[in-house]
């Protein structure tokens, strides 16, 4: 007698792989694209990131440049033995906006930046704190010596004279940022932003020159069209 007998094996296991392939290829291709879009989200938000750093940067040099002029007025009013009402302003950086951009090289010569802002701040609080104790000193009625108003005034002094360097290396971080935007600019946020990890870019003193020379032209363009007080980027 012969007995035809029937594996069921065979089928079982042509099922087993091809759900095992499927639910592999779903996976992978899940993978690839949680991977693409967590790319291109990074590259946009380091676009949005040099936008505020222009931003800020830009805010930086108007800041800069009030600081001159309240420095100033406040000189005058020392050298008369008075004490100024107006106190100088810090210059602000929103918080982990060094975390958002997606340039190592930018990031290093941000946080460069940022420690000199923060050595600025520092001395407009020590001023500040200065002008504050005078001023309360004046309200008791207290009979202030001629010495502490020229200590003031030799430390304004100084702290106008650092100004410049200031000024210019803002200037410089804003040639930079603008540049990199300007790279940017036309790049496909889906081919550009996936295809890299780190977004550096080339740029050549050619490059800070032309930048530098149509910036100048901006601000010399706003400046005219706002007040003869606008800001120039050069104190």
């Amino acid at each position: 007698m012969r007995y035809n007998y029937v594996f069921e094996y065979t089928s079982n296991t042509s099922s087993f792989w091809g759900a095992f392939w499927g639910a592999s290829l779903a996976f992978l291709f899940g993978l690839l694209t949680y991977i693409i879009t967590k790319r291109r989200e990074r590259f946009i938000q380091h676009k949005n990131a040099l936008v505020k750093l222009n931003k800020v940067l830009n805010e930086h040099l108007n800041n800069l440049s009030a600081l001159k002029s309240i420095i100033t007025d406040n000189q005058i009013i020392i050298r008369q033995n008075k004490v100024p009402m107006h106190r100088l302003i810090e210059l602000t950086i929103p918080d982990n906006l060094d975390m958002e951009i997606g340039s190592v090289d930018l990031i290093n010569k941000f946080f460069n930046y940022k420690l000199s802002i923060d050595n600025l701040n520092f001395n407009t609080k020590s001023i500040n704190h200065t002008l504050m104790r005078l001023e309360d000193l004046f309200i008791n009625g207290q009979q202030l010596a001629d010495e502490n108003f020229r200590l003031v005034e030799n430390i304004l002094t100084d702290f106008i004279n650092k100004l410049p360097k200031f000024n210019e290396d803002t200037t410089k971080l804003v040639l930079i940022t603008r540049i990199h935007l300007n790279k940017l600019r036309n790049k496909n946020t889906f081919i550009y932003g996936v295809y890299n990890t780190q977004w550096e870019q080339d740029i050549s003193t050619e490059d800070t020159k032309k930048e530098r020379e149509k910036f100048l032209k901006e601000v010399e363009k706003n400046r005219i069209k706002v007040s003869p007080q606008a800001v120039l980027p050069n104190l």
